[in-house]
């Protein structure tokens, strides 16, 4: 969103919902483009509403410069051997291709992603790496964490911390100097202001409710900060308290 804010800021326009049908041409050059309205059609099997023409709604476009950005693709110039089935790389767990001994990918080589995911698989195919030619075991991954949303949180407990954003340039500075990027940095103190922000979602902060509200003795403070609390179950008489006034949602309770 803040890119699309961005770009109609600088004065690009975005005409949504339009698809093209044909460039136009003059002495060989594209000088214009026919485009044709679309709109959502009706939700498909997974819920997304695919774009669909409107009958008889075009228009024309004229311009001095065309910049395909349609989509991208891997180049697989000579890799081609390792491509299976709709022109991806296939891979073992550890990324390692199932075609060609020492040979390892990730990204979108392998599957269409995040960047974060080219990242995962990157440091994957590093730690196999590492245990091919050292012999060197490398550490299981740690469990999964349970996902905590909002309803297993006492929101009420937090206070109302805005949100840091970095310093941007106006348009007019932009246009100053074009290999100037428009948006810095945190700088320490934001970065540190913005860390407090979080809520510690699904993990104990030591914030001490669930022993407040145990009448019971079944919560014991651990005396050295950031150690555990710990719970003499034969103490609980099943109350909830403790859970349902935990903020960050880290107590559940299976009765």
């Amino acid at each position: 969103e803040e890119e699309i804010v961005g770009a109609e800021e600088e004065g690009v326009k975005i005409d949504f919902l339009a698809a093209p049908l044909e460039i136009y041409t003059e002495n060989g050059k594209a000088v214009g483009m026919k485009c044709q309205r679309m709109e959502l059609g009706e939700p498909d099997d997974s819920g997304r509403r695919r774009p669909v023409p409107i009958e008889g709604d075009t228009f024309d476009l004229k311009f001095t410069t065309l910049i395909a950005a349609i989509s991208q693709a891997p180049e697989f110039n000579g890799f081609e051997n390792l491509i299976e089935g709709r022109d991806w790389i296939k891979v073992d767990e550890k990324f390692k291709s199932i075609k060609e001994d020492n040979v390892y990918s990730g990204g979108d080589n392998v599957n269409l992603g995040l960047v974060i995911d080219g990242i995962h698989h990157g440091r994957r195919a590093a730690e196999a790496i590492h245990e091919k030619f050292t012999g060197e075991v490398m550490p299981p991954d740690p469990p999964d964490m349970a996902v905590i949303r909002f309803d297993k949180m006492q929101l009420a407990y937090y206070e109302g911390k805005d949100r840091n954003n970095p310093a941007e340039l106006s348009v007019e500075e932009r246009f100053k100097n074009l290999d100037t990027e428009i948006v810095s940095t945190f700088t320490q103190e934001q970065a540190i202001d913005e860390s407090k922000r979080c809520m510690s979602c699904g993990m104990c902060f030591d914030c001490g409710t669930c022993w407040s509200y145990c009448q019971d003795n079944a919560v014991i403070k651990p005396l050295v900060k950031g150690e555990p609390y710990k719970f003499k179950l034969e103490f609980c008489n099943g109350c909830k308290k403790c859970a349902e006034n935990c903020p960050c949602g880290y107590i559940e309770m299976y009765l």
